[in-house]
């Protein structure tokens, strides 16, 4: 798979910056760099990981993000297109994304949230059927980028091939669970789920992991649901101290508090 205008970059190589350097993603407030899972002197990797790399060891890891094409993007960049086909593969080394499923009427839903040690675009790379869902950055940061082809051969030269149908098997398990809790539970749990998700998935080096960069505009659109459903249930965790809100962002000040807050506590 070629990049769009020019040819497909050598592994390791960067793009969409000269020389082949990519500029280090920065905190979503950009007060300083999202460090990449895996940057250590001594080549292991931090504690606390997480998705297909916990399930790996950190040199295997290392290995298939170096034989990719290490790509930066900005907040809000569509990393992934819905009805593409499924030609490459995106390996996630910082930054949060969503993954979301849009109709033809323009309306969408908030499928998963995905971050560092995450597989993109997997699904249809195996099935090489066009993409069910669109890949979008919640912050700035940067993922590795293989063909299909290319992720296939490194899977099967390092052996992981059982650990990547597990991981594909968890995400259709979770994804049954989404499913069930849009339907079924009210728009103050769905929010602390999905709290609790943006704040899981930003990984053990972001800067600042409870600083949830979406308005609360976008985090009722993820939910499926008007903003109007979600400002009182926002403006009475801040009322509480549990959050805090500014303009586009949202932060966490007692997560465990505010899933105890829940009926039911931590269920």
């Amino acid at each position: 798979m070629t990049e769009r205008g020019g040819r497909e970059p050598e592994p390791g190589q960067a793009v969409g910056s000269p020389g082949g350097r990519v500029p280090r993603p920065r905190s979503p407030g950009g007060s300083g760099p999202v460090r990449a899972p895996g940057a250590r002197e001594d080549g292991r990797g931090p504690a606390g990981q997480r998705g297909f790399r916990a399930l790996i060891s950190p040199g295997q890891w290392d290995l298939l993000v170096a034989e990719g094409a290490l790509t930066p993007h900005e907040s809000r960049s569509l990393l992934l297109l819905q009805g593409d086909p499924g030609e490459v593969v995106l390996l996630c080394v910082a930054g949060r994304v969503k993954v979301v499923y849009s109709e033809p009427d323009g309306r969408e839903i908030l499928l998963a949230v995905r971050g560092p040690g995450d597989v993109l675009g997997e699904f249809a790379a195996q099935d090489k059927r066009p993409r069910s869902a669109t890949v979008q950055a919640i912050e700035r940061g940067a993922t590795s980028r293989l063909s299909a082809e290319r992720f296939d051969a490194l899977v099967g030269r390092c052996g992981v091939g059982p650990e990547l149908r597990n991981y594909v098997m968890g995400k259709f398990r979770e994804s049954f669970t989404h499913t069930w809790r849009v339907a079924h539970r009210t728009a103050a749990d769905q929010l602390t789920d999905l709290l609790v998700k943006l704040v899981g998935a930003a990984g053990p080096e972001h800067p600042s992991a409870t600083t949830i960069p979406m308005s609360q505009e976008e985090l009722a659109a993820a939910l499926g649901l008007a903003r109007s459903a979600v400002t009182p249930v926002l403006a009475e965790w801040k009322a509480a101290g549990l959050v805090r809100i500014a303009r586009g962002a949202l932060q966490v000040v007692d997560l465990a508090a505010l899933i105890a807050s829940r009926p039911g506590g931590s269920g």
